[in-house]
């Protein structure tokens, strides 16, 4: 069977890319733009906040934001929700992976703990608010965020494009967050300090992006900006921190703003998490990660026939779309009991 696709239908947000990191991907795909230059924004940042949001209690600055400003609520809560998805990707091979958690602002029973978990899910969610933020401004896509460079010349360079974007993102991160509470409670030190952590993971993982301005290409004048850089690599980042999270003895111990931190052992996930039906590899003798072994807890695994239909054999037809064939493919896939 052979379908044409234009570009727009395969980047489309129903299509391609139903979050918005991945519609981001194809906007950069699609046209080349310096950043901060406005782009369509995403169908989603359109509508405004869904009745779960606007019902939000548990976080009053989310519940105000979104009547007061929706399109920055929804590009926090969006990219809140890409960064749970990046979790559950790059954990997957872990017994603990994210995938009874949809969202810290529904409060789950596992935020009632001070675990390493914990603390990797709000630095997470920290960092998610503050990229979906500040990507959705470096697009243009939000009209109470400003996106313009700086005119400050250094040599044969000047910072231009939407530096500032990242900033606006942290900060409304911070604020969205951190709940206004005059609590002492450890846990809601060991939660300010987390969300803290993640907002620098934003800072740390920056990356400089140039523009040359040069007559024939050369590089004798270039505009530079800061950008955050993709969800997966600071995801990855947070993650390296967790696996190196420190536990304190009480909430009062000092600890590096950077660092993820934590004071009690985590539940033992065989007992709290559900595992039926979770995708794991049957004797994989090249490597240990998802084995069925360890993630089914000894429950044992099944193994079924899957026939999954993809595009395949695509080529371009002048100018702008795709001519895809329909194939088949057959695959073995195992599950835990």
């Amino acid at each position: 069977m052979i379908r044409k696709v234009s570009l727009l239908q395969l980047c489309s947000v129903e299509h391609y890319a139903p979050l918005l990191y991945g519609y981001l991907l194809c906007v950069a795909f699609l046209e080349e733009k310096a950043y901060g230059v406005p782009t369509t924004p995403p169908e989603k940042l359109t509508q405004g906040c869904s009745p779960e949001l606007l019902h939000l209690r548990s976080h009053r600055h989310f519940h105000v934001l979104c009547r007061s400003q929706p399109a920055i609520a929804v590009a926090a809560y969006e990219g809140m929700q890409d960064a749970m998805n990046q979790c559950k990707e790059q954990m997957r091979f872990q017994l603990w992976d994210c995938s009874q958690i949809i969202t810290v602002l529904q409060d789950p029973p596992i935020l009632r703990l001070g675990t390493r978990e914990s603390a990797y899910l709000w630095a997470l969610s920290s960092a998610g608010a503050a990229w979906g933020v500040a990507t959705a401004c470096s697009q243009g896509w939000l009209p109470d965020c400003s996106c313009s460079g700086r005119d400050e010349l250094k040599q044969n360079w000047e910072w231009g494009g939407c530096s500032y974007g990242v900033q606006f993102g942290i900060i409304t991160s911070r604020k969205l967050l951190t709940r206004s509470t005059t609590s002492r409670s450890p846990l809601r030190k060991l939660e300010k300090h987390n969300l803290k952590a993640g907002r620098l993971a934003v800072k740390k993982t920056l990356i400089s992006s140039c523009k040359c301005h040069g007559v024939s290409g050369s590089c004798d004048q270039k505009t530079c900006w800061k950008k955050t850089a993709p969800l997966s690599t600071i995801v990855q980042h947070i993650t390296n921190k967790m696996h190196k999270a420190r536990r304190l003895p009480d909430a009062n111990s000092p600890a590096k703003n950077a660092e993820l931190v934590y004071m009690e052992d985590s539940p033992d996930p065989c007992r709290s998490i559900r595992i039926t039906n979770r995708v794991c590899n049957w004797r994989n003798e090249t490597s240990s990660q998802g084995d069925c072994g360890l993630l089914c807890c000894g429950r044992g695994s099944k193994v079924s026939h899957e026939l999954i239909s993809y595009q395949c054999d695509c080529q371009f037809v002048w100018c702008c779309h795709l001519k895809c064939n329909t194939c088949l493919r057959h695959r073995w896939v195992s599950t835990c009991n």
